[in-house]
């Protein structure tokens, strides 16, 4: 694997991960498994999976927004 043009490393908190290039990880688990339970923020491509999120949902929306991206968006402008 060390030599394969397909592989990324990636360095996060003092750990090494090694995962195929294009592969969607869950940012809070850090898991790729159940791929199909992973949405994706509509603003910042963050990828959650829906039993990791802050707010349960039972229910992946089309348009998903994280809640760093809804916390942003809710915050009024500064004058």
């Amino acid at each position: 694997m060390a030599g394969d043009p397909n592989v990324a490393g990636l360095v996060k908190d003092d750990a090494i991960s090694v995962i195929m290039e294009g592969e969607v990880v869950c940012e809070i688990c850090g898991s790729g498994s159940a791929p199909h339970l992973i949405a994706n923020c509509a603003r910042c491509n963050a990828h959650e999976h829906w039993y990791c999120m802050r707010v349960l949902t039972f229910l992946i929306p089309h348009i998903w927004f994280c809640s760093r991206c809804q916390r942003n968006a809710n915050r009024a402008p500064r004058s």
